[in-house]
C-alpha cells in the first residue's frame, strides 16, 4: 500500500506518520511469540535516515514497551552523526532494549530505504536514505502479514548491516556520553575497536 500525504505541515506529516509506525510496530509486537529458541523472531530491524526520522523517533518512543517484552533493536543509520546526542536524550534503563547501531559511511549505500522489519512478518519501507525526511510527497508500504516481504527485507538489511560502521551500543549513551567521544581522525580507534576513516 503506498500512502499519499495531502499538502500540509511537515512537522504534523512526520508526527502522523510516527504515530503511524508506532502502531505497525506494536502490532507486530503483540504477534510475537512468548517463547522462542530464535532470537530474529523477536527482534527489530530498522534502517533510519536520521535521529530525526519518524522511524528511528517511532523506535524511541516504545523504549518502554520494547523494554518490558525484551525487543533486541538493531538499527542502521545514515551518515548523520551530529543527531545521535538528540536520538540517545533521555535514555534510561529502558534504552537497553535498543541494543546496537550502526552508521552507514559509503555514499553509494544510500539508495537504500527506511526500513523496519519487525520480527519474520511484518516490514514497513519508507523513502530513500538521500531523500529529505521533511518532505510532504512521502513514500511507505506497509505489510503486516508479509513473512516472505519480511525475509527478504531481513536478507537484505544484514548485506547492509555488514557494510555498516559500528557505532556505540545505545545503552551507553546518555544524553551527554557524546562529549566524552573522541574526535574522528585517521587511525583513531572507535568504541568498538573498528579504525573509524
Amino acid at each position: 500500500m503506498q500512502t499519499k500525504v495531502p499538502p500540509g505541515n511537515s512537522s504534523d506529516l512526520q508526527e502522523t506518520r510516527e504515530h503511524r509506525l508506532m502502531a505497525f510496530a506494536a502490532a507486530g509486537i503483540e504477534k510475537f511469540p512468548a517463547t522462542t529458541d530464535d532470537n530474529s523472531a523477536t527482534t527489530i530491524l530498522a534502517v533510519a535516515r536520521s535521529a530525526e526520522s519518524p522511524v528511528a523517533r517511532a523506535l524511541v518512543a516504545l523504549r518502554p514497551t520494547l523494554a518490558a517484552k525484551g525487543v533486541k533493536v538493531r538499527l542502521v543509520f545514515a551518515d548523520d552523526i551530529a543527531t545521535l546526542d538528540h536520538f540517545s536524550a533521555g535514555a534510561d534503563d529502558s534504552a537497553a532494549s535498543l541494543h546496537e547501531v550502526r552508521i552507514v559511511r559509503d555514499s553509494r549505500l544510500r539508495d537504500a530505504h527506511e526500513q523496519l522489519i519487525v520480527g519474520h512478518e511484518a516490514v514497513w519501507f519508507g523513502d530513500s536514505l538521500r531523500r529529505d525526511i521533511h518532505r510532504r510527497d512521502l513514500f511507505e508500504q506497509f505489510h503486516a502479514d508479509a513473512p516472505e516481504a519480511a525475509r527478504s527485507a531481513a536478507f537484505g538489511f544484514e548485506r547492509l548491516w555488514a557494510r555498516a560502521e559500528p557505532f556505540l551500543a545505545l545503552p551507553a549513551l546518555a544524553s551527554d556520553s557524546l562529549a566524552a567521544v573522541p574526535a574522528r581522525k585517521i587511525g583513531n580507534t572507535g568504541p568498538t575497536g573498528t579504525v573509524l576513516c
